[in-house]
């Protein structure tokens, strides 16, 4: 995602998913793999597959009650609101979960997610 490819983003969701389905979830995993995966779904205009990972990105953040994974899935959340166009949603959602991963102690995390944020209202506002 990092190198501004989504298309290799959903192939690495993809190949994970087929792992999963054969050797077994891992929690962990998922919880850094489908926010990743909603965010790269999304920016590829597909908002059933950015739906689908935000909700498996919720199932972690429920079991292990983490700032840091609930701030996980609050970023898969923002890339549905952004898949759907709606930037409000989708800068509402990043900045609660930069709080998160501030709370974490997460600073990468919170930079990107206020990088993304930023990314949004430029778009909102037409710039690029």
């Amino acid at each position: 995602m990092e190198r501004g490819e989504p298309g290799e983003g959903v192939r690495f969701a993809r190949s994970a998913a087929k792992a999963a389905a054969r050797y077994g979830e891992c929690p962990t995993c998922s919880a850094l793999l489908n926010p990743v995966a909603a965010e790269a779904y999304a920016l590829l205009g597909d908002v059933e597959g950015a739906a689908a990972h935000a909700e498996a990105a919720k199932r972690p953040a429920a079991m292990f009650q983490s700032s840091a994974w609930r701030a996980m899935a609050e970023s898969a959340d923002a890339a549905v609101k952004l898949a759907e166009h709606d930037e409000g949603g989708a800068r509402a959602l990043h900045a609660l979960s930069e709080s998160y991963f501030d709370a974490a102690g997460q600073p990468y995390w919170a930079d990107r997610a206020r990088a993304r944020a930023t990314e949004v209202a430029g778009r909102a506002s037409g710039e690029r």
